[in-house]
């Protein structure tokens, strides 16, 4: 009574539409990929429709054996071998297609749903663990992805297979037919009542899984960290926590798995003795032969076994309903405003002669009511040097994802412009085409060195990359490398020292030849000499770009012609001579 009140409360609270809701996300793909979808079913219908004529044919031998009908016999036994060898060859067919078109699902729903993903809101993302987010477009996407063709086609060819084998029985006896009827009632009242608590186990599994995978993916992003802070016994610790959650909550979906399994598994095998008790009854009345007793006795226990595997269905349907609603709980976010693309490749043709930032009365705020940007003004000209300084949290990277587009004003206006032409873009999304970016730290990611450059810039040449390297003066070191420009390194610039991997993370940002570039203390492993003359050559070769620079370095301020400094959200213009290294 307990369990069925908690279903109802369930059913009050809107799962039902929630369900519904994940369940039509998950059609729309069935509807796309429909013609395979299709072609899956009639081989699978096909399938079942041979299997019970080979049911047929094994009756009609037994009773052409008992009655020495050897010519009947013959046809019988040709039929029942080509009815077996066809069930064989179309369940092969049917594996090799699943195989084929549910990696063929996977990997383009997979390709969405990342692409989704990177194009939603940061600030929508926050809320959501970098491991969880694995965890979601890798285990859920698979288990949608599979149910396209695991669930609506084995529905229908359960379902064939069903009918016709109840068809058959109650052709010879309709008392044998109901018999084997009698687990429905049962089955459908307990899966009723176990609908919801699956769903709840699933959702449970599915959270203890991205705990897991989110833990295991940060605790390996931080090693370093972990070795240096002499974390090792902490770390290890609270795996055995995150583990003994995972290991407690799929103990307790396996026990409620386990134990309603035997139940309905119980409950057929007393329907199957009830039905061989029926026909041994029939077959000693002489009302039936021994081939249609054979034939009872498999397509009864095929009837109860079929309805079991209908049954079956709901648990894997709720499961992929909710990876469904999880994928779902992420592609739904807020996406970044597009922007008016066309207008910015117009912008990029006008853009040899330089392009400007301003900001006028902006505000930004990651929490309600906390703002970390108020009504800035900043104003860039095309061609300028600008620096931004402040003490650490002051805002100084919140304005720098104002420019990017990663985060928006609240209010005001904050706008890129051509000096020619007089166009105008809001910043974002689409205007990061026309910016190059530094971050801080280390931003090179496995691969070559090569590699890591032109991927801001596909159609760069060998030799262009190479004066890239020159310009960030790191082509000496490139050079002496094994490979030189070719040299592989690892995650995160291994191999690299912090100094040589900023120097390619210049390299790559000049290499885009944007008319804007953001540095956010992107000499900061460089030492002052060093640094100085990367942004010199910048200037000399990119005499039209427009920079801007977050620094706490004094000694770049002489190659800005203009400085800025935070202080309490807002941006003022520092005095002449004036400088802060905080």
């Amino acid at each position: 009574m307990r369990d069925w009140n908690r279903v109802r409360e369930k059913i009050r609270q809107g799962a039902l539409k929630e369900l519904w809701a994940e369940a039509r996300w998950i059609l729309h793909y069935i509807v796309r990929y429909r013609k395979a979808v299709i072609f899956y079913i009639c081989i699978g219908v096909a399938g079942a429709l041979t299997g019970l004529l080979g049911s047929l044919t094994s009756k009609y031998a037994i009773d052409a054996v008992t009655g020495q009908q050897a010519e009947l016999l013959v046809w019988m036994v040709a039929l029942f071998a080509v009815t077996g060898f066809g069930s064989i060859g179309l369940q092969a067919v049917m594996k090799r297609m699943l195989t084929r078109i549910s990696l063929k699902i996977n990997r383009e729903m997979m390709e969405e749903v990342y692409t989704r993903i990177l194009s939603t809101e940061w600030t929508a993302m926050n809320g959501y663990h970098s491991g969880d987010l694995l965890n979601r477009i890798n285990i859920d996407v698979r288990q949608v992805a599979g149910s396209v063709l695991g669930w609506v086609p084995s529905l229908i060819i359960q379902s064939v297979h069903f009918i016709g084998s109840l068809g058959i029985i109650l052709y010879y006896d309709p008392v044998m037919a109901l018999l084997a009827l009698l687990s429905a009632p049962v089955t459908v009242l307990v899966s009723r009542v176990l609908l919801y608590k699956m769903r709840e186990y699933n959702k449970r599994m599915r959270q203890a899984d991205s705990e897991m995978m989110g833990f295991t993916e940060e605790s390996f992003q931080h090693i370093q960290s972990i070795k240096s802070l002499h974390l090792t016994d902490l770390f290890r610790n609270r795996l055995k926590k995150v583990q003994e959650n995972y290991v407690g909550t799929s103990l307790e979906y396996n026990d409620f798995s386990v134990g309603t399994s035997a139940f309905l598994s119980s409950v057929s095998l007393v329907i199957s003795f009830l039905c061989m008790g029926w026909g041994v009854y029939r077959l000693w009345t002489g009302y039936i032969t021994y081939g249609t007793m054979t034939l009872f006795l498999q397509l009864a226990r095929s009837l109860s076994g079929d309805f079991s595997s209908l049954i079956r269905l709901v648990p894997s349907a709720i499961s992929a309903a909710t990876s469904a609603g999880r994928i779902m709980d992420v592609t739904e976010l807020p996406r970044e405003p597009e922007g008016d693309r066309e207008n910015v490749r117009e912008m990029a043709r006008e853009a040899a002669e330089g392009i400007g930032i301003t900001l006028q009365g902006v505000n930004v705020s990651y929490e309600e009511g906390k703002p970390v940007l108020r009504d800035c003004e900043l104003s860039v000209k095309p061609g300028e040097t600008v620096a931004l300084m402040g003490r650490s949290g002051s805002g100084k990277t919140t304005l720098l994802r104002l420019i990017l587009g990663i985060v928006h004003s609240s209010s005001g206006t904050a706008v890129m412009y051509t000096r020619s032409g007089g166009r105008t873009e809001p910043l974002g999304a689409a205007t990061r085409e026309l910016i190059a970016y530094v971050p801080q730290g280390n931003t090179v990611f496995s691969g070559t060195i090569l590699e890591n450059l032109v991927m801001v810039a596909p159609e760069a040449s060998e030799e262009e990359a190479e004066e890239a390297l020159k310009t960030a003066c790191a082509w000496d070191f490139v050079k002496e490398l094994p490979d030189g420009i070719h040299s592989v390194v690892g995650e995160k610039g291994n191999g690299l020292s912090e100094g040589q991997a900023q120097r390619i993370s210049i390299a790559r940002a000049v290499l885009k030849k944007a008319p804007v570039i953001l540095f956010d203390e992107a000499t900061s492993a460089l030492d002052e000499e060093t640094g100085r003359q990367v942004l010199c050559n910048i200037r000399r070769k990119m005499e039209h770009c427009t920079c801007i620079i977050v620094t706490h370095r004094s000694s770049l301020l002489e190659a800005c012609t203009s400085v800025f400094r935070l202080e309490n959200g807002k941006l003022i213009r520092a005095a002449e001579g004036q400088n802060d290294e905080e």
